[in-house]
Order: C-alpha cells, then sequence, then structure tokens
C-alpha cells in the first residue's frame, strides 16, 4: 500500500492545529496559458474552482488520515496530508517550490514545481458529482488508492502574525516534553520539573514570563519580561502553523547547568489553546531538539491535561477486558477485584504492541508501549497477578511513559519457587509507580536494564525471594517515601551500571542477605547513588555496601 518515491519528500510533523495552513515555499507566477485556461473554464460545464477548500478523508481500523486542497484565485493552491490523530499526528507536504493548478472543463492540472533543476511533476484530477467531488491520484504517493475530495462550503481561515499574534498572550503550562510527561522527568535534587510561560503586552510590545526546571544537569531559568519578536516563517520545516513564529529578543542561559550554555527560545500558536515551543542551541549542529507542549490555563484542555497522552480512558472489571485494552497511549481504570493473566480466556489476545503465547504465560508482555496507565478505580482494591513462576507479572520492553497507581501485583505462587520478577522493564523511559504493593515470591520486586527516570512513590516492595530490586543500566531515577520490607536470598539492593539513583524517606527494615557475602547494597560501576533520610531497621547482612554510596541523615539499627 506504500511506496516511495524520489521526486517527491515528505516533511513530517508532531502536532496538529485546528486552523488550516498552507504547504510548500514561494509561489512563482503562472504562465499566460494557465491564465487563460482558468479563465476559460468559467464558461465551461462546470464551475471554476477558485477559491475552494477540499478535503479528502481516508481511514482503516486505527489508521486515519485529511488531504486538503486550497485552490487560491491567482491560480496557486496548497495542500498537505496529515495522518493520526491530536497527539501523535504527522504532517506531510510535497516539495516543491511552486503550486499551479489549470482547469480544463471538468480536469484540473495540479502542477509541483521545482527551480534548481527545473522540472514539473503533474497531477490529474476530475471534478464529478456537478462539481461538488475531485477524484485523483494521491500526490503525496502514501496510498495506491486514489483520493476523493469533498467540497467545502467555505474557506478555511489562514493564521497570521496580524490578526493572530495576540493570542499568544495568557498563562501557559508545560504538559509535554518531546514524546514525555513532565511527571517522568527528573530534575535536580529538591526540585520538580516542569515549566511555565506567561505573555502579555506592556506598551504595545509583547514579552514573556518564563520559568524553567530542567531534567539534571540542565539548570533552570527564571526570566522576566523577555522581549518577543515575530518571524514570517515556521517553527520547523513541518510545523503545521506554516505562516508564522516567535522568538525570544535574547538567548536563555541556564543557571546551575553542568555546562554553560546559550539557549535560542522560539515558539508558534497551533490551535488556540495549544504553544509549541523549542529550545535550540544555536552553536551545536544538534537538531533533535524536543518540541515542548504548553497549554493554556483556564481551558478545558488544560484541566484535562493529565489525560493529554491519552486517546482513550477506558474501565474494565476483568483479566479479559484488561488485555484487550493494552493499548499504546490508553488510561485504563480497573474495577475491584483481582486479574490472574493465567485465567486469561484463551481466545484472547493481547494487541499488537505485545506478543501473545498461552503455552509460554507471554500474555503481560508488552512491546514498544508507550503512554500507558493503569490505575485503581478510587477506593477500589486491585490485585494483578500470575499463577506462573516463571513469568514477571507484568513486563515492558521499549516503552515510554507507563504508570501504575493504587495497584497491588503479584504471584500466586508458594514462596521459593518463583524465577520470575514482579515488574520487569527494559529500555524504557518514563516509569512512574504509585501507591502500588508489589510482593513475592517474585524474585526482585523491581527489574529494570536500560532504563531513565523510573520514579516509585509511596509504594511497598515486600517478601521478594532474590531480593528487593535489581537495577542494570538504570538512570536519573527515584525512590521517595516507600517501604521496602522482608525479603530474602541476595543482595537486597543490586545496582550495576547505574547513574543519580536516590532513595529519599524510605523505611527499609526486615530484610536479609543470606548469600555467602551477606552484601546489603550491592553495587558496581556505579555512581550517584544517594539514601537520604531513610531508616534501617532490622536487616540482617555482614556488609551494608561494597561502593562509595552516600547516606545522608538516616538511620541504622540493623541486625549485622
Amino acid at each position: 500500500m506504500f511506496k516511495k518515491k524520489i521526486l517527491i519528500s515528505l516533511f513530517l510533523s508532531v502536532a496538529i492545529i485546528a486552523t488550516a495552513c498552507s504547504g510548500g515555499g514561494k509561489q512563482n507566477k503562472t504562465d499566460n496559458n494557465s491564465s487563460s485556461a482558468n479563465d476559460k473554464s468559467e464558461n465551461n460545464k462546470n464551475s471554476s474552482i477558485k477559491n475552494t477548500y477540499w478535503i479528502a478523508n481516508q481511514e482503516e481500523g486505527d489508521w486515519k488520515r485529511s488531504v486538503e486542497l486550497i485552490f487560491n484565485d491567482d491560480g496557486s493552491f496548497h495542500c498537505r496530508s496529515i495522518t493520526g490523530g491530536d497527539i501523535d499526528s504527522y504532517c506531510s507536504h510535497v516539495d516543491a517550490d511552486s503550486y499551479t493548478w489549470i482547469q480544463n472543463s471538468d480536469m484540473i492540472d495540479l502542477e509541483f514545481n521545482t527551480d534548481n533543476p527545473h522540472k514539473k511533476v503533474t497531477f490529474y484530477a476530475q471534478i464529478l458529482n456537478n462539481g461538488d467531488k475531485i477524484r485523483c491520484s494521491d500526490m503525496f504517493e502514501i496510498s495506491e488508492e486514489s483520493l476523493t475530495f469533498i467540497k467545502q462550503d467555505k474557506m478555511p481561515k489562514l493564521t497570521s502574525i496580524e490578526e493572530d499574534s495576540d493570542k499568544l498572550i495568557g498563562e501557559w503550562e508545560l504538559v509535554a516534553y518531546g514524546d514525555y510527561s513532565p511527571h517522568d522527568m527528573t530534575s535536580d535534587e529538591g526540585t520538580e520539573f516542569g515549566s511555565t510561560l506567561n505573555i502579555y503586552k506592556k506598551n504595545d510590545k509583547m514579552y514573556a514570563d518564563y520559568h524553567f526546571i530542567r531534567e539534571k544537569g540542565s539548570g533552570k531559568s527564571d526570566i522576566e519580561q523577555m522581549g518577543i519578536s515575530f518571524n514570517k516563517k515556521p517553527l520547523t520545516l513541518n510545523c503545521l502553523n506554516e505562516f508564522w513564529s516567535a522568538s525570544f529578543n535574547e538567548a536563555v542561559i541556564p543557571e546551575g547547568a553542568d555546562q554553560k550554555i546559550k539557549l535560542n527560545v522560539n515558539f508558534t500558536l497551533v490551535g488556540d489553546n495549544k504553544l509549541l515551543l523549542i529550545e535550540e542551541d544555536p552553536e551545536s549542529d544538534f537538531d533533535g531538539y524536543p518540541t515542548l507542549v504548553y497549554l493554556r490555563k483556564g481551558t478545558k484542555e488544560y484541566d484535562d491535561r493529565e489525560n493529554y497522552f491519552y486517546h482513550q480512558v477506558v474501565t474494565v472489571s476483568d483479566i479479559n477486558e484488561l488485555v484487550q485494552n493494552l493499548y499504546a497511549n490508553t488510561k485504563i481504570i480497573l474495577k475491584e477485584g483481582t486479574y490472574n493473566f493465567s485465567n486469561l480466556d484463551s481466545d484472547t489476545s493481547i494487541d499488537e504492541y505485545g506478543e501473545s503465547d498461552s503455552g509460554s504465560n507471554y500474555f503481560n508482555y508488552l512491546l514498544y508501549t508507550d503512554h500507558i496507565r493503569l490505575e485503581a478505580e478510587d477506593g477500589a482494591k486491585v490485585s494483578i497477578l500470575t499463577n506462573s513462576s516463571t513469568s514477571n507479572v507484568l513486563e515492558f520492553f521499549g516503552g515510554n511513559d507507563i504508570s501504575f497507581k493504587g495497584l497491588t501485583f503479584g504471584h500466586n505462587v508458594e514462596k521459593g519457587f518463583c524465577t520470575g520478577n514482579v515488574l520487569a522493564f527494559s529500555s524504557c523511559d518514563g516509569i512512574r509507580i504509585e501507591d502500588c504493593n508489589l510482593f513475592g515470591c517474585g524474585t526482585y520486586g523491581i527489574s529494570s536494564n536500560g532504563v531513565s527516570n523510573l520514579s516509585v512513590i509511596n509504594t511497598q516492595i515486600y517478601e521478594c525471594s532474590y531480593g528487593l530490586l535489581e537495577l542494570n543500566n538504570t538512570y536519573d531515577s527515584t525512590f521517595k517515601n516507600c517501604v521496602l520490607r522482608d525479603s530474602e536470598g541476595y543482595n537486597q539492593f543490586e545496582m550495576n551500571y547505574c547513574g543519580n539513583i536516590s532513595f529519599e524517606d524510605c523505611q527499609i527494615t526486615g530484610n536479609k542477605a543470606e548469600d555467602m557475602q551477606k552484601l546489603f547494597i550491592a553495587s558496581s560501576g556505579s555512581n550517584g547513588i544517594v539514601f537520604k533520610n531513610c531508616n534501617f531497621k532490622n536487616n540482617s547482612y555482614k556488609t551494608k555496601s561494597n561502593e562509595d554510596i552516600q547516606f545522608i541523615d538516616c538511620t541504622f539499627d540493623d541486625n549485622k
């Protein structure tokens, strides 16, 4: 269904706006033949397509796409293709220097012209149904099927600096850092990642107050009354607002950053209540800076900001319904009860983001699943279990923005027979576990490998058969107000090649390191491991730790 062509390149974007925007760059004047053909067409069977707006929609399962055509009266046209929804949509444009149309009765030539080298690619469209439909092959060459465009009642309003720049005025708050939620980002000690932007006018000039606490090592900004300038160019080449953007008049230098850096701040409006912003270092060749999404405070979009990344919010009451809704960009509310993966119906399978193998108990393995949240209904007691001693209760590979709240996870297996962990994460970024219980006989409460920004808050981990935690190549992670108790076996904390792992206000009690070394906290090749204001009580071990681990304001009442 999809083909790659040399003559046409596609530029993709990460956001969608409510206003319609044009595609392409500079417009060349059409020749006399083009103008003549357009004028003569008004006397033909079909009326002229001057100043008309057309949309073709395609849908196949969860895949959605719309293609827009805008015919101007000067013989030029705009076109763009938008695929996806409000969050993960992207926009494509046909790469050309000018776009011209010629109408001959019920036929239209759509010409894509490039100057250097001089070249013209033409697509032919036919007017149908007394002028209210147009059929044309896909000029983006995404689909082999022809597109059917429906004529719209009126031309769209195209955004401009003169008419729309004042819509920037207001208070804005960061809700997305690229593909991540701010909740999933780890900032420097004692601070919470986040940003606000207040834009206002003073003496007919526009200014901004800009506050940003960035991720670890990147510093913060507290800027007041920064001047704003406007540019007749898009924020990025593929931005849906193709007509204008804004920028700070001066570069921003974050305070407290590991390295001194100057950042240019550019932003644009996409819809009335959504703003996109990019911080970039002009002296760097790096071009992968994340797009930051801000929502206007006091709007319904802002009030629903916690669900920004979720395409759907569903409520489930049994394991079959849970598995059937384990999709990316989904928030799942679980009613009270026990959800046992081993009780899954044989004809129920996990979605395409995971694997299903009833013989191997892999219903609970999710592959590349982003933006998923499992949360207990208010006041409900919810347990997620497995009868398999060899399986992890729930495992993620390659996912981002994964969160759990108010749930109990564990193995329904006699103690001492488990070889699976409770929760396992590999190559994931942005994990949040809050108000949960993770119990053995799972080998470890949490096992991670290649993970960043793991946050565990107000959670209990207990009765595990190997140890409490097994963290490998894990970075920028926090355990706060947690109870880590009554586990035994090997090293209770196993941390290999990790960085910036903090434990704050945790109760660590009744655990036993029973192997030959009797090492309680084992670390290899790690740095920045800190226990702060933690209480160690009735733990049994010979050696507390084997590397330079920092203990700040901690108390120890252990049985060594």
